[in-house]
């Protein structure tokens, strides 16, 4: 008869319950690395392709189904207003349970949303896709799942773990342009949106069936892999790590509203260049093929400069970061408006790239190091709406300024000074005081 187990063999098994090996080549391996890995596959196919295919599709599908810009833009705003309005009910679910099970019925929906992009015939049948499958797929494997988990699992090196997660978006924008340009002249772009779904259920669901858990204290380990408690970690602004906010508390600071605000004057732009860019190269007189190389610079530049912006976010002010990126991106924007010939152009979309290499690992560490990662799917989902209705309105004003004045130009002027505004505002932004605890309420009392 076999013996029970020990009362003090406890603490041992409960690490082994993780699905992964923590052991490789006779070394211990952070179990937090596998969670980059998942928000590596799930940002180069969720973001990834919402951001970085859709410009590539504008044109054979307005010129297949007749739709103007404004049209095809609008499905983009519906997207991302959808997205913003989900991400409220999933915050507090996210701090709970965790995003294993939002990500994998993510992938199912949206993978189903891209394959029925390539059978839509009318515009409220477009409009239906990208408002339901899309947006439901987006949120539920997209950054605000992922990043969270990030944060629970990272503290010292949260922002290179950010990084390298969010570098799938490179990836993304250095291949699905031209992968995409490839298979609209190989296969027409309906069976392109069936391949894209496809490619999404082959790697999101296993990918985060195997390897997405909550946060490290559900097995036994401490954010980082530290065996340490963190109160002697080396840490910038990241004190309150371990402080739980409600929604409450967070409304009251003038820091989220500042936020907010930062992040919807940054995300003005973001959408609607990524959705517009390759069409305004297209009617500058380049080739489809020569404008989704250049746009791949995005991604050449995001993939050597995100490593370096999650170094930038663990050593230097995490403001300074901030107010850099958004520069950038107004300075690439401005170079572009500027730029004729392909060499100058490739350079221009390479600054911007330097730029929106930072847009999501910068916004990711602002939040966790300002609101801590044990309420952080609470508070971000608070935010969520606001910063939606700037971001959400960024591609058809873009659509809008074309389809009537026959340019980007005052669009791209617009976006210019959103940016600059932005960098200004994080300077400002304060610190949120901590909030009391209930427990040292209690104590308060006594």
């Amino acid at each position: 008869m076999a013996l029970p187990a020990s009362p003090a063999a406890d603490p041992i098994e409960r690490p082994a319950r993780l699905p992964l090996p923590t052991q490789l080549l006779g070394r211990s391996f952070y179990y937090g690395w596998y969670i980059v890995g998942v928000a590596f596959v799930s940002s180069m196919m969720s973001m990834g392709i919402t951001a970085y295919s859709m410009g590539v599709f504008l044109k054979p599908m307005t010129q297949e189904l007749g739709w103007s810009r404004t049209d095809i833009s609008l499905g983009q705003t519906l997207t991302t207003f959808v997205t913003g309005i989900l991400g409220v009910a999933i915050g507090r679910r996210m701090d709970a349970r965790g995003g294993r099970a939002l990500m994998v019925g993510g992938a199912i929906i949206g993978g189903f949303g891209f394959i029925m992009l390539g059978h839509v015939h009318e515009l409220w049948q477009y409009y239906l896709v990208r408002a339901g499958l899309v947006a439901v797929g987006s949120i539920g494997m997209g950054n605000l799942v992922v990043n969270v988990a990030l944060s629970n699992w990272f503290v010292r090196r949260r922002g290179r773990a950010i990084a390298i997660g969010v570098m799938g978006t490179s990836v993304a924008a250095l291949l699905l342009p031209t992968v995409a340009d490839r298979m609209i002249d190989a296969w027409g772009w309906r069976n392109a949106w069936l391949a894209i779904g496809v490619a999404v259920w082959c790697t999101v669901i296993p990918a985060a069936l195997l390897a997405m858990r909550r946060r490290p204290e559900d097995f036994g380990l401490r954010p980082d892999g530290d065996a340490a408690p963190l109160a002697g970690a080396r840490v910038s602004a990241r004190v309150a790590s371990d402080v739980r906010w409600t929604r409450q508390a967070a409304a009251r600071t003038p820091t989220l509203w500042m936020l907010v605000a930062t992040f919807g004057l940054a995300s003005t732009g973001m959408g609607a260049l990524l959705l517009h860019l390759i069409p305004y190269m297209t009617d500058a007189g380049f080739t489809r093929g020569e404008a989704a190389g250049a746009f791949g610079m995005i991604g050449v530049s995001g993939l050597l400069s995100k490593p370096l912006w999650g170094i930038a976010l663990d050593r230097f002010p995490i403001r300074r970061c901030a107010a850099a990126e958004f520069l950038l991106m107004g300075l690439g924007i401005t170079l572009i408006l500027a730029s004729h010939t392909l060499a100058p152009l490739y350079a221009s979309i390479f600054t911007m790239g330097i730029g929106i290499g930072g847009v999501v690992t910068v916004q990711e560490v602002v939040w966790a190091d300002f609101f801590g990662r044990l309420s952080l799917g609470t508070v971000r989902s608070l935010a969520q709406p606001f910063t939606i209705v700037s971001s959400a309105g960024g591609p058809v004003f873009a659509g809008f300024a074309y389809d009537h004045f026959g340019s980007y130009t005052s669009a791209f002027h617009l976006f210019i000074g959103t940016y600059i505004a932005a960098a200004a505002l994080i300077m400002l932004t304060p610190t949120p005081k901590r909030p009391v605890q209930p427990d040292e309420a209690l104590t308060a009392t006594r």
